[in-house]
């Protein structure tokens, strides 16, 4: 039995960017490589021109895993009937609508969620961007014309998609939450629900606590618990302006209390941030950081504030969640099935609602209230993320 694992999914779009569907990717693949048996071979390719978390390849040297390079579909697509795999697997299929599979290999692949169909954009999507100058088309389309945007990336997407889905009838289709699921089952009623399996995104398995170290937070300017914490600056689906603009009407009011900053991270244009914020002092707006400077970043905070758009899981709070940090997140998508009544949720398209999360955060009975369910939660969904991992490892070894 021959493997062909992609492991241009661990790949980041440009170098700073870190996305789920990596970490997830990095996580199977390295479950797989622990689980293989001695009739079961597994090979590899990624994309050369992308940077690459080098200690894959480590691994990939250690366990005798050969290594392809792609630079394209069509790459992969050779490749493929060069070497009549048993199963293709793609943690990140999302670009694959064009590839040709052969009839005997299984295609597995993993629909983190349909993102591009329920959230086709937003209107702050431009604050995100580096300069207004560089305005592209379809900005100005979104901009002045938002029904036919919509219509458009909709109609663009559901054919993206529909092709995917039809690229082979030997395949299995994975996604991380019921929601998930039935958002595809939504925009594509002809796939038959029982051919799609949920299992949710393990946590990844290299999560270094290193909480321990607040050096950092002195570099920054920050004490523990002193601070609200933000991601994903630069991206406009994770909604980290829309609440600055909520914490900056807080912060001017007088309603956050003096000694509490606010750090967002993943910020490298920093001009509209500073633009909305006056350049408060209270707030610090920072790039990307390391895995070892974000976990010392989410044991410390007083909140985590995930006002995202939408998820198919939702990694994030479960990072903040491990050491007890108090969570406000969005009330949509898959974000609510995952947590439970483990963290305080909002619209995050309602400033109101999101202010009132943000000040029931002083409120120790509430503190403590959530401080007791946080760790059972926890054990819950960890027990589920490795139960799931374990299922999906099996699928993709034994079609």
């Amino acid at each position: 039995m021959m493997i062909l694992f992609d492991l241009s999914a661990t790949q980041p779009v440009t170098n700073n960017d870190f996305h789920g569907g990596g970490e997830y990717a990095k996580t199977v693949f390295l479950k797989l490589c622990e689980s293989l048996s001695s009739d079961t071979s597994l090979e590899v390719f990624y994309n050369p021109v992308k940077n690459i978390d080098t200690s894959l390849f480590d691994v990939c040297r250690t366990k005798g895993i050969p290594v392809h390079a792609c630079n394209n579909n069509k790459d992969i697509s050779k490749l493929l009937y060069e070497k009549n795999y048993t199963v293709f697997y793609s943690a990140l299929p999302y670009d694959y609508f064009d590839i040709v599979i052969p009839s005997e290999t299984e295609f597995i692949y993993t629909v983190h969620g349909l993102r591009f169909l329920e959230y086709p954009a937003d209107k702050y999507e431009l604050k995100y961007k580096k300069n207004n100058f560089k305005i592209k088309i379809k900005h100005i389309l979104f901009l002045f014309f938002p029904k036919i945007w919509y219509k458009y990336k909709k109609s663009k997407n559901i054919n993206r998609f529909n092709r995917l889905f039809s690229l082979t009838n030997n395949q299995t289709i994975i996604t991380v939450s019921n929601h998930s699921k039935y958002s595809i089952a939504y925009f594509f009623p002809k796939i038959n629900n029982s051919n799609i399996k949920t299992l949710y995104s393990p946590l990844k398995q290299f999560s270094i606590d290193s909480g321990k170290n607040n050096g950092i937070l002195g570099s920054f300017s920050l004490e523990s618990e002193k601070y609200i914490l933000l991601i994903g600056g630069d991206r406009s689906e994770k909604g980290a302006y829309r609440a600055c603009i909520v914490l900056n009407k807080l912060i001017k009011a007088g309603k956050i209390p003096e000694h509490i900053k606010v750090l967002v991270l993943g910020v490298s244009h920093k001009k509209k941030y500073l633009r909305l914020t006056n350049k408060n002092c209270r707030f610090e707006f920072h790039d990307y950081v390391s895995t070892d400077d974000l976990e010392t970043f989410y044991k410390n905070a007083h909140l985590f504030l995930y006002p995202t758009m939408n998820e198919g899981f939702g990694y994030p709070p479960m990072e903040a969640m491990k050491y007890g940090t108090l969570c406000a997140c969005s009330a949509n998508s898959a974000v609510t099935e995952v947590y439970g009544d483990s963290v305080l949720y909002f619209n995050p398209f309602d400033e109101t609602e999101m202010s009132i999360r943000i000040l029931q955060s002083f409120d120790n009975e509430i503190r403590n209230e959530k401080s007791e369910k946080m760790p059972v939660h926890y054990q819950k969904i960890r027990a589920r993320q490795e139960q799931d991992l374990d299922i999906l490892a099996q699928t993709i070894l034994s079609p």
